[in-house]
């Protein structure tokens, strides 16, 4: 609901003559109940603070002065009964008793006194042995394991408190003593009472003008009731019970004292000889060990006197400050609305189409400020509307460019032959796909709308999940990554990924594009094994045809030779020459068919053929070209064997073909669980257009992968390159990925 509804028709004068009127007088009235109602609170936290402090000094003083009567009383008793012993040591000394009787005598009378209700006088001596109590069984009972009783020992005089539990009682009381020590017996003579009777023992006249004397406001007072109801101390009533008192509204507020025994309580209450009631305050503490409560109370309407007359000074001047405020208000009314009555005017002509209209500037008020910015209001106004429509035109070009370059990404984005797909980054949840991306996967438009990748099962290596969206989180691209895609029909497809990280709908959106190579990987792989068998069948025919033929020429060249030394001796030497010859081409062979089956055929395996390579490269090249092996490398598997060899035999090619290395290393090592192969050279290093994608490096890189190996090239810092491959320990079971 609109507050200033009704006053929507009236004139800006009225208006803020009500406004201003209304605001004045909420803000002074606001501000006196305020402080009202703080000075309220301020003097009721201050009653209270005087009453509890008053009452807490009550409570203390009455302790105080109670517990030193009643020392004053245990101690009189106490020193009464030396006394007595005294004489009883007396008659006993003078030969009239024997000590025995005297000491009986003497305990006699202490038993035949009563201290409260159930107080005693016992006594013990310096090694805690009882010789006098009520209770005749503890005599001559040693309780020195009690720590009162020590004390006692220790101190023999003065006044102690202590827990005590006689026998066949359930639970511990407090109690108080006071001792003294009679030496010719070694008596500690002991006066104990339990503080809870301490009541019976206090004498109330000690301390009664003290505590009447204190006085709160005009009339308030203090006073002292036990829980019971019983008034100890009071101005006006004393030895009365008021346990049963109601105030004006019938409540036993006198009972809620009792029972909440620390606290304040409100009431209504009439003194004897007053006419009326009036509410009090009253704040009141215990003291248990008198089983007293200590009250403090006074009037209310004592303290609230200076509200009332802050009340009626604050009302005086809410309608003073209106009257004279209004004819002020008034006159500031009068000077805005006349200029804003201008103001509207020459508004009325610009609205007709007038933009030379002007206002005059007669002050630097917010009026001449406002007329400065109608002026210059009226000189843009028609700049923006011949601005206004160049805007329009050129929006609407920009929009049937939009739109034209909407239809293009449309028409590109289901017109390619690549699988293409927007998706949400937070969750790879597909937005949009092309057909494509349906033909590749298999999957209908509906189920794949609105389902992430782990939905539909799309990266089956949930590694490549997690490298993909760290990728694109770091970089914010990623660019011809192979993975593998699972189909809906099950089926295992190899694709290259490339994505860019996208905004759409202010949501970070990945633009996805899968190239789909399964039948180029396929294609590779025949051309791979067609490469195998090749190399294979070049190197059986080598091992088994050309070299026998070879032995037996150099056989028959040995006989050659026998028969030239009988028949012609200067023939001879030419059958030596073809015989070497014919065993370098034997020599050439072999390494010829190492080369081709290099494992297959080497029974002792892949590391005395890396060792022939090694001796092979030096041999022909004249080049440092060293192997080394620090741990056992067990490879039963042919076919990872022979990968492993014909890589590290392009990197030894390459190393001296292209970057004219002169020491090489060959490094066969076991760490972490993996084999590792690190092949070093010193050479110039590969060319840059070698890391992107030479044919040499790839056919590396597809037998790397076909032994689920990894593959890595690097140039080193100084100058040479290194190249590293790392496998499983255990391949004797390994099966190919794409098979």
């Amino acid at each position: 609901m609109n507050l200033l509804y009704p006053l929507h028709n009236l004139g800006i004068r009225n208006k803020l003559l009500t406004i201003y009127s209304v605001i004045i007088f909420l803000a002074i009235t606001l501000s006196s109940i305020l402080i009202y109602f703080y000075m309220k609170s301020t003097i009721e936290k201050n009653i209270e603070s005087e009453l509890q402090n008053s009452t807490t000094t009550i409570l203390n003083m009455v302790r105080t002065s109670a517990a030193l009567s009643l020392k004053n009383y245990l101690r009189a008793v106490t020193e009464k009964n030396r006394e007595i012993t005294e004489y009883f040591y007396g008659l006993h000394k003078s030969g009239v008793l024997t000590e025995d009787d005297a000491k009986k005598q003497a305990g006699d009378v202490m038993l035949q006194q009563s201290i409260g209700k159930s107080g005693y006088l016992y006594c013990i001596n310096s090694n805690g042995v009882l010789t006098v109590h009520p209770r005749e069984p503890l005599l001559g009972l040693n309780i020195s394991e009690y720590a009162f009783v020590r004390e006692q020992k220790s101190r023999k005089e003065g006044y102690l408190e202590y827990d005590w539990k006689n026998p066949g009682e359930t639970h511990e009381r407090p109690k108080a003593l006071y001792m003294t020590h009679f030496s010719p017996w070694d008596w500690i003579i002991s006066v104990s009472t339990y503080r809870e009777e301490f009541s019976e023992l206090v004498n109330v006249d000690d301390f009664r003008e003290s505590i009447l004397f204190l006085r709160f406001g005009e009339t308030g007072y203090s006073f002292v009731i036990d829980t019971k109801g019983n008034a100890v101390i009071h101005p006006k009533i004393e030895a009365k019970n008021v346990f049963d008192f109601k105030d004006a509204d019938g409540r036993y507020f006198i009972r809620e004292i009792c029972r909440q025994r620390s606290g304040k309580v409100i009431y209504s209450w009439k003194n004897p000889g007053e006419k009326v009631h009036r509410e009090k305050l009253v704040i009141f503490n215990y003291i248990p060990e008198f089983r007293w409560i200590v009250a403090s109370s006074s009037y209310l309407d004592e303290f609230y006197a200076p509200l009332r007359t802050m009340r009626n000074i604050t009302i005086i001047a809410v309608f003073s400050s209106l009257f004279l405020i209004l004819p002020l208000i008034m006159r500031i009314s009068l000077s805005i609305t006349t200029r804003l009555e201008d103001l509207m005017k020459k508004f009325e002509i610009g609205a007709n189409g007038n933009f030379s209209v002007r206002m005059k500037m007669e002050s630097e008020d917010e009026v001449g400020q406002l007329a400065a910015y109608f002026n210059s209001f009226m000189e843009r106004l028609e700049e923006y509307s011949t601005s206004l429509k160049e805007e329009i035109r050129e929006r609407r070009q920009a929009e049937k460019a939009m739109k034209l370059s909407e239809e293009m990404f449309y028409k590109a984005f289901n017109s390619s032959p690549n699988a293409i797909s927007i998706t949400t980054l937070k969750d790879i949840r597909f937005l949009n796909v092309n057909d494509s991306f349906l033909s590749f996967t298999g999957y209908g438009r509906e189920e794949v709308i609105k389902k992430t990748y782990r939905e539909i099962n799309l990266l089956p290596v949930r590694e490549d999940e997690h490298l993909l969206l760290k990728t694109l989180k770091k970089y914010g691209r990623l660019r011809n990554h192979e993975m593998e895609f699972l189909t809906k029909a099950g089926e295992l497809r190899t694709g290259v990924m490339s994505a860019e990280i996208i905004e759409l709908w202010n949501e970070e959106c990945m633009l996805s594009n899968i190239a789909d190579v399964t039948e180029t990987k396929r294609l590779e792989k025949e051309i791979m094994d067609i490469s195998e068998k090749v190399r294979q069948k070049i190197g059986q025919d080598l091992h088994d045809d050309l070299c026998p033929h070879l032995l037996g020429i150099e056989a028959l060249t040995k006989v050659l030779k026998k028969k030239l030394e009988d028949t012609s001796a200067e023939q001879s030497p030419l059958a030596d020459k073809i015989r070497i010859l014919i065993r370098e081409a034997i020599g050439k062979t072999r390494s010829l068919t190492r080369g081709l089956l290099p494992v297959y055929l080497v029974d002792h395996g892949l590391e005395a053929s890396v060792k022939d390579l090694a001796r092979n490269v030096e041999e022909v090249f004249g080049i440092s070209c060293v192997f080394r092996r620090s741990g056992p490398i067990m490879l039963n598997n042919n076919t990872v064997a022979t990968q492993l060899f014909y890589i590290i035999q392009e990197s030894l090619h390459n190393a001296v073909k292209h970057a004219n290395a002169e020491n090489i290393i060959i490094d066969l090592s076991l760490n972490d669980g993996k084999n590792i192969v690190k092949i070093t050279d010193d050479g110039v290093g590969m060319p840059e257009e070698a890391y992107n994608g030479g044919m040499g490096l790839r056919i590396m890189a597809l037998r790397a992968k076909k032994i689920d190996a990894s593959l890595t090239i690097r140039r080193n810092n100084a100058s040479g390159t290194t190249v590293l491959i790392s496998f499983k320990k255990s391949v004797d079971n390994m099966e190919m990925r794409h098979e």
